[in-house]
């Protein structure tokens, strides 16, 4: 074996250890792992030298169009049917407010201080503009002893948000990409486009749903939808539509079989797969999201005009960002039993894997100032999480107040 080869069997070891490590610090301090990993890809890369950027950067592009895949596909598993029919206006109104002012107001601050030009802003406004991940707030949350319905909420808009804002990045990364093209070409090349992705998406995952059923006693059935699931990516791209956008109604249909079933009354029991795939699922997103994280680290740079223009502008983000939600969680929750968990619900804007892989699309699609959004990207992740784990930490010694108080 070439040094090389082991060399990066080595680093490929360390980086799932710390990805372990880095989970096992959350459970315990409410920190969220994405610090740890980010912070440990800034040791490995600029600081200590062990990894060099240049070497990663063409890995990162397709480990960003996987990772993409995966998150988008189990946020649609979790849109449940059932209960966006039961109560599922309130996260629709948390999500579309929270994402559209933060995407208008983001956009202003990228046209008029940051000097990106209209549909510049409009694609880095998407690729921060109120996404908050499950990867953090869903533990976080079972954590702060809230309402079940306060949990349902919260999960419902980390699944929703994250594919409003990837539809919104294709639609404005279309605009640009048309260039000089009237509006009419325009939107009906982004028409077709997201019309042939919602067909291929929905036609292969019913059908897949049925031929599931005959097979879920059967051995690989995880990684047979796996194949599928890149089979429909690839076959949408291919065709014209939005592979992405595929994905997404792909995993919508998948994880509503059983609302499905009962529409077409037929008999579809999958059960024990659905908990097989959601493990698995589990288990190869950790992956995904460890090395992509701390290879995220590596692209910081260590030089002070870079720290002061990233934290500079991604503490004006994070300032839009709270007005945003502040403004989206005080109107979504009037009225409701959820008002007691205002606070919680409040503080839950984590940012995670979807505006960091959406970042690097952009540099793989040739956006001017990609190189610009990951720096402002990475800083909003981290300033996000920071502000997430201190809230959770309030929150719960203000409940260990109160108990006190009443055992008194």
């Amino acid at each position: 074996m070439t040094e090389s080869v082991t060399f990066i069997l080595l680093v490929s070891a360390l980086i799932i250890f710390l990805g372990y490590i880095g989970e096992q610090f959350f459970r315990k301090t409410h920190i969220p792992s994405f610090l740890f990993l980010v912070f440990a890809g800034f040791i490995l890369g600029p600081v200590l030298g062990v990894i060099q950027k240049a070497a990663l950067l063409p890995l990162l592009g397709v480990l960003a169009e996987v990772t993409l895949i995966m998150v988008i596909f189990h946020g649609g598993l979790d849109l449940k049917a059932k209960t966006l029919l039961k109560d599922g206006w309130r996260p629709f109104v948390q999500v579309a407010l929270y994402v559209s002012i933060s995407i208008a107001a983001v956009t202003m601050l990228s046209y008029f201080v940051l000097h990106f030009n209209l549909v510049i802003s409009l694609i880095f406004a998407a690729i921060v503009g109120g996404e908050t991940t499950t990867v953090v707030i869903i533990p976080l949350s079972r954590q702060l002893n809230i309402k079940d319905k306060t949990v349902m909420f919260l999960t419902f808009e980390a699944a929703l948000n994250s594919i409003v804002l990837v539809v919104l990045f294709l639609t404005f990364v279309g605009l640009y990409q048309s260039g000089n093209a009237n509006i009419y070409s325009t939107v009906d090349s982004l028409v077709s486009s997201f019309s042939i992705g919602i067909f291929i998406g929905m036609i292969l995952s019913v059908i897949w749903i049925y031929l599931l059923n005959y097979l879920k006693n059967q051995h690989y059935t995880y990684v047979l939808t796996l194949g599928l699931l890149l089979l429909t990516y690839g076959l949408t791209d291919k065709a014209g539509g939005s592979g992405y956008l595929a994905v997404i109604i792909f995993g919508i249909v998948f994880g509503n079989h059983r609302f499905i079933s009962e529409l077409f009354r037929r008999k579809i029991k999958m059960d024990k797969l659905e908990k097989d795939i959601f493990n698995f699922q589990g288990e190869i997103t950790f992956i995904l999201k460890t090395f992509f994280f701390v290879f995220l680290g590596l692209i910081l740079s260590l030089s002070f005009s870079s720290l002061y223009f990233g934290l500079g502008a991604g503490l004006a983000i994070l300032g839009i960002l709270l007005f945003s939600r502040f403004i989206a969680v005080s109107i979504s929750t009037y009225k409701s039993d959820m008002v007691k968990d205002k606070l919680p619900i409040f503080i839950s804007l984590a940012q995670g894997l979807t505006p960091a892989t959406l970042a690097i699309l952009a540099l793989e699609y040739g956006i001017p100032q990609a190189n610009t959004f990951l720096v402002l990207v990475t800083y909003v992740i981290i300033l996000t999480n920071i502000v997430t784990t201190v809230g959770a930490f309030i929150t719960l010694r203000g409940k260990k107040v109160k108990t006190n108080a009443a055992s008194v």
